[in-house]
């Protein structure tokens, strides 16, 4: 009997206007955590967990650790996790997701070095954290008073708030210890960085895997398995991935067409648009434009059901 892969969900959240941080906070995330949930999954920005109080299993991909109140989870973009309380009790988390791309190129705008956004961004979307707020005080405040000025809303806290955000960014790269790592150059990972960023700026364009190995300077079957390793999934379900998460955004925000969607994120003809979609979200792109969920600005659940590896 063949084994079933995992359920995963990629949940989707969008800023308001030109923030930087998206905070879920208050009563409602106290709560069983994991209830009717299956599986693991995944988002587009960086997320940030507080938990307060109660007991369970924070899951990062196939690493279970143990929360209680003080903890603090910090996950990457597009890495799988979930988190579950013991069973029958509440648990009170609040969450906040965070634009890195953003605020990195406010850090780069504003320093006087030349800085290497895209490397360092590699660098912090490698791993999570899942700490005590004991083990790294200088990190817990900065987040804790990213909450509060989310919370207040007080004057110029969006000022206060853009700061603090850099602030934050450059504790986590001090976390990472970047500097050590640039001096190893080991990282596998680096050497598939040039690809996604081919694929972010030219997932409109035909794409083959041998144009991603050229620009990495490595072979074509040495690059596959560098990507499958670092990527969890094959080179081409990534490039899926990237275009039906445009195509969403197109969906969620104009009235294209559907053969105008499909054009702009690369797909030469609607039926590929539809089939690649419904692999990744579990349904057509018509009928989730249809869905009115879609339009409240909060969470967007898509399942993932066919990408390999996870």
């Amino acid at each position: 009997m063949a084994k079933m892969k995992p359920k995963l969900q990629y949940r989707y959240y969008e800023m308001e206007g030109d923030s930087q941080v998206l905070a879920l906070l208050g009563d409602e995330w106290k709560r069983v955590y994991g209830e009717g949930i299956e599986g693991q999954h995944f988002h587009n920005f960086m997320e940030i967990g507080i938990c307060y109080e109660g007991h369970g299993k924070s899951i990062l991909r196939d690493r279970e650790n143990t929360f209680e109140g003080g903890c603090i989870l910090i996950i990457p973009p597009n890495y799988p996790h979930t988190n579950n309380s013991d069973p029958g009790t509440f648990a009170f988390w609040e969450w906040m997701y965070f634009d890195i791309e953003s605020i990195l190129q406010d850090m780069k705008n504003l320093s006087k070095n030349n800085l290497d956004t895209e490397y360092m961004m590699n660098i912090l979307y490698r791993s999570p954290f899942f700490f005590h707020q004991s083990e790294h005080q200088k990190i817990s405040n900065i987040i804790l008073e990213i909450r509060r000025e989310c919370d207040r809303k007080a004057y110029m806290c969006h000022e206060m708030i853009r700061g603090l955000l850099q602030s934050f960014v450059v504790e986590l790269i001090r976390m990472h210890d970047i500097k050590d790592k640039i001096s190893r150059k080991s990282a596998r990972s680096f050497q598939i960085a040039p690809a996604l960023n081919y694929v972010k700026n030219h997932y409109n364009e035909t794409i083959r895997i041998k144009d991603l190995a050229d620009v990495c300077n490595i072979s074509e079957s040495h690059f596959r398995g560098i990507f499958q390793e670092c990527m969890n999934m094959i080179p081409n379900d990534y490039v899926n991935l990237i275009r039906v998460r445009e195509a969403s955004k197109i969906l969620l925000n104009s009235y294209a067409t559907m053969e105008e969607v499909a054009y702009r994120v690369g797909y030469g003809n609607v039926s590929s648009l539809n089939r690649n979609f419904k692999k990744i979200i579990g349904m057509t792109p018509y009928q989730w434009k249809q869905s009115q969920d879609n339009y409240t600005g909060q969470m967007l659940d898509y399942r993932i059901s066919a990408l390999k590896g996870w």
